[in-house]
């Protein structure tokens, strides 16, 4: 059975997805959206899709859509998703999947509520490399510490000058990059409880271009760092867990964003190059066909509304 896609955003991460879908037994994109006028009648045509539109409630019309994957700027996931689950389509959704911790919780009710699939893309959390890391994993109470970096080499780039826009993007580089790194952390330790000890955040601009958290998950520290345009030679991604007896590692490979390795002391374990959307879309289509979502943990949210001083409910600082 073939799943219809519907996407909404077709910036570069939107038509990434396009191409990757292409590929993927089981899922065809047969409608696109943009609010740029043109671009999505270009998109389909370039990749034969047959309907294309400017408006997202027209997508949600738009016939065979079974799915909507949702790549429009962040402050739009929320509403959007709860729209399409509230019209009987499933959604993916890019991170963060919202702007606060309520927003967040009430798109999990209206998956909820309309028996239908919420698939957060937390990307790097379908990777075979991530899979093996957490099969190192010990039990929690031989977890030392925890240090995850995303330093970006690269800021968001002249098409995503929204990222630059708090009521827009919600944050700057922490909400880009760091709610990967805090997805991972809660998810794979599953703490029983999660506090934010401190937060520091650098940047002359609306957002902060560096950002550095400290958590306590049941004790365990976890210390996240990220940057945009960060003065290395090389883009850094990495999560590290420190145990009583060994230093598990997962990174990327000199610099890519595709290629990543995990190693156990030093020694590595296991190496993959991939799009990354390739994965995400292979884990959606299980997720559909087994009828269950990778859980979301709006826990995540609540750290970020608690680090910019957000009211949970409102979004306002």
């Amino acid at each position: 059975m073939t799943t219809g896609l519907g996407v909404a955003g077709l910036g570069g991460l939107g038509e990434a997805l396009i191409k990757d879908a292409v590929a993927t037994e089981g899922l065809r994109v047969v409608a696109v959206q943009d609010v740029v006028p043109g671009r999505a009648r270009a998109v389909a045509e370039q990749y034969a899709v047959d309907w294309s539109g400017e408006r997202f409630d027209a997508l949600l019309g738009a016939p065979r859509v079974d799915a909507i994957v949702i790549c429009t700027p962040n402050a739009l996931h929320a509403a959007q998703a709860q729209a399409a689950l509230d019209a009987g389509k499933h959604a993916l959704v890019q991170k963060p999947l919202a702007l606060t911790c309520g927003d967040a919780q009430a798109t999990l009710d209206a998956a909820r509520r309309g028996n239908r699939l919420l698939f957060v893309d937390y990307s790097y959390r379908f990777l075979d490399t991530i899979a093996v890391l957490r099969q190192h994993l010990p039990h929690t109470n031989a977890i030392r510490g925890v240090r995850a970096t995303f330093h970006n080499i690269y800021g968001p780039g002249v098409e995503k000058r929204w990222f630059y826009e708090p009521a827009l993007s919600g944050g700057g580089a922490l909400t880009d990059l760091g709610v990967h790194l805090l997805d991972l952390a809660v998810w794979m330790l599953a703490p029983r409880e999660v506090r934010l000890e401190s937060v520091s955040f650098a940047g002359d601009g609306p957002v902060e271009t560096d950002g550095r958290l400290l958590v306590a998950a049941d004790g365990i520290p976890i210390q996240v760092d990220v940057s945009w345009n960060s003065p290395l030679p090389a883009t850094q991604i990495s999560f590290e867990v420190r145990t009583s007896e060994h230093t598990l590692r997962w990174e990327n490979v000199d610099g890519s964003f595709f290629h990543f390795r995990t190693t156990v002391d030093g020694r590595v374990v296991a190496e993959r190059e991939t799009t990354l959307r390739e994965d995400t879309l292979r884990a959606f289509k299980r997720a559909l066909a087994s009828g269950t979502a990778p859980s979301v943990d709006t826990r995540v949210y609540a750290l970020l509304d608690q680090a910019y001083g957000r009211d949970a409910q409102s979004g306002t600082s």
